[in-house]
C-alpha cells in the first residue's frame, strides 16, 4: 500500500477521483434512462388487454433496478476510490468475502429475505400498487425491496414485511374482482327480494355510467343461506380491482333504496344488551 503524500501525487490520485465520480455518475445515469426506458415502453402498451399488467410490473422492476444499481455504484465506486489513493483494496476484498460468508451463515433469515424477494418479483407475485393479504396484514404496495415489503393498510398503518417471513400472498388486485351485497330478509319475503334484487342488477348494468365499469352483468346468487327465520340472498358482479370499492357502494345505495321503495322487509341488526352501572 502507497499512500500518497506529495502535491503530485495528490493531484494524480484527486484527478483520478474526479475520473471516478464522473464515471459513478454517468452509470448512475444511465440506469436511471434504462429504468425510465422501461416505464415509458409499458405506458405505451396501456390500450392493450395487458397493458395495466405491463405497466405494473415494469414499475416495479424499474424501482428494483434503481435500488440495485444505486447500491452496485455506491460499493464499485467506494472501492475505486479508495484504491486511487493508494489503498490496497485486494485484503479489503478478501476480509469482505470471509465477513460476507460469516455473515451469511449468522443471519440467514437475511440471506431468505433477498432470496425470497427475487423470486417473488421474478415471478411477478405482486407488483406496487397492488391490493395484497400477507398473512393477517391486508393493505396496498406502497413500496418493495429485494428485501423488504411495504404495505399501507387502509387505517394508514404502515407494515414493513421481510420477505423471508412471507410464506402466502393472496393478490386482490389481479385482473379482476368480485363487487357483491348480501341481505338478510325475512323466510316469507325472499321472493319479493329476490325480483327487487333483479330489479337493481338490471338497472345498474343498463346505466351508462357504470355499465363500462362492470366486466360481467351483476347478477343476483339467489339464496346463499339459511338463518333462524331468515334467508340471505346476494347481487354479484365482476369490476376491474379500482372500481371495487365505488361499485360495492353504489350496489348498496341501489339495493337500500329499492328495499324501501318496494316496501321489502329486511332483519334488523340487534343491538348490543347495555350495561347499567
Amino acid at each position: 500500500m502507497h499512500v500518497p503524500y506529495t502535491l503530485g501525487e495528490l493531484a494524480e490520485s484527486a484527478k483520478q477521483l474526479g475520473v471516478i465520480l464522473v464515471a459513478c455518475a454517468v452509470a448512475w445515469i444511465a440506469v436511471r434512462v434504462v429504468a425510465a426506458r422501461i416505464e415509458t415502453m409499458a405506458r405505451s402498451a396501456r390500450g392493450e388487454e395487458w397493458g395495466p399488467a405491463r405497466e405494473q410490473r415494469a414499475r416495479t422492476l424499474a424501482l428494483l433496478l434503481r435500488n440495485s444499481g444505486r447500491t452496485l455504484v455506491v460499493v464499485v465506486g467506494g472501492i475505486m476510490a479508495l484504491h486511487a489513493f493508494g489503498v490496497d483494496t485486494n485484503p479489503l476484498l478478501a476480509v469482505s468475502g470471509v465477513l460476507g460468508l460469516a455473515i451469511s451463515f449468522g443471519s440467514q433469515s437475511l440471506v431468505r429475505d433477498y432470496v425470497t424477494g427475487f423470486f417473488l418479483q421474478f415471478e411477478h407475485q405482486f407488483g406496487l400498487g397492488d391490493a395484497v393479504r400477507i398473512g393477517g396484514v391486508e393493505g396496498t404496495v406502497e413500496d418493495l425491496t429485494l428485501r423488504l415489503v411495504y404495505v399501507r393498510a387502509a387505517t394508514g398503518a404502515l407494515h414493513i414485511i421481510p420477505n423471508g417471513q412471507i410464506l402466502q400472498v393472496t393478490n386482490l388486485s389481479r385482473a379482476w374482482r368480485r363487487a357483491s351485497v348480501s341481505v338478510d330478509v325475512p323466510w316469507h319475503a325472499a321472493e319479493a327480494a329476490a325480483k327487487t334484487l333483479g330489479a337493481v342488477a338490471g338497472g345498474l348494468a343498463g346505466d351508462a355510467a357504470w355499465a363500462t365499469r362492470l366486466l360481467d352483468p351483476p347478477t343476483v346468487t339467489g339464496i346463499e343461506k339459511f338463518g333462524p327465520g331468515t334467508v340471505t340472498l346476494g347481487i354479484t358482479t365482476r369490476v376491474k380491482p379500482g372500481d371495487l370499492d365505488a361499485t360495492a357502494g353504489e350496489l348498496r345505495r341501489r339495493v337500500q333504496a329499492a328495499f324501501a321503495r318496494d316496501q321489502v322487509p329486511t332483519v334488523p341488526i340487534p343491538l348490543a344488551p347495555s350495561t347499567t352501572l
